[in-house]
């Protein structure tokens, strides 16, 4: 099962995008020889997507079904989940008059001066706080369970032993260790300013250096 993201149509920066209308990608995708789900139901859209998942699964276990009883199906048509959201989609809408969501402004650092900026921070306090993290993750309210580990109905879903994903043979047979050189030494000095892209891109060249 693939889920993929489809890019907003006005100008972003980086890679280019694919400006499709919703019979486009499924029209797109049916051609890649896949059975495409369109989410876009931004109202509703856990809603939407968790029926997206059910139906993803069912395709795959009667696929798998078919080919584990001998009479595979010759072109299995796998399923494919497009997820179209808005740029920057459940963040910040607006900033000092300027759209965020569905903009350019969405991207990599939406809130730029939460730091300083009181608006800013308030913003980013109410767009963290939608996520409802006290429900994800302890707060003293297990006294057994250190604040900001995860709650135990997450933890019960966890697979165990040889199930993990870390665990299975094809996830590290071909694992072969990088050199990675001191990331000490790439450091930056405390109250200088230095660009992270830049900075990690010293250390990367080392590693592929070596």
């Amino acid at each position: 099962m693939d889920v993929w993201t489809t890019r907003n149509l006005l100008p972003c920066s980086g890679t280019p995008s694919l400006a499709l209308f919703r019979s486009d990608h499924d029209a797109l995708c049916s051609g890649y020889g896949y059975q495409p789900c369109i989410v876009d139901d931004l109202d509703n859209i856990d809603r939407d997507f968790a029926g997206a998942m059910e139906w993803a699964l069912k395709e795959i276990t009667r696929i798998q079904g078919a080919a584990r009883s001998g009479k595979p199906i010759v072109k299995p048509r796998w399923p494919l989940i497009i997820l179209r959201t808005p740029k920057g989609f459940s963040g910040p809408k607006e900033l000092h008059g300027e759209f965020v969501e569905g903009s350019y402004r969405s991207h990599q650092v939406p809130l730029p001066e939460a730091k300083t900026d009181e608006t800013e921070l308030k913003l980013l306090q109410a767009w963290l706080s939608s996520y409802r993290p006290q429900e994800l993750f302890c707060v003293g309210d297990d006294k057994d369970t250190p604040d900001g580990a995860p709650v135990r109905d997450l933890l019960e879903v966890v697979p165990e032993g040889d199930k993990r994903l870390g665990m299975r043979k094809e996830a590290y047979a071909a694992y072969q260790p990088l050199k990675v050189p001191k990331w000490m030494d790439f450091g930056v000095q405390k109250g200088s300013q230095a660009s992270c892209m830049k900075t990690i891109a010293e250390l990367l060249k080392q590693v592929i250096e070596e």
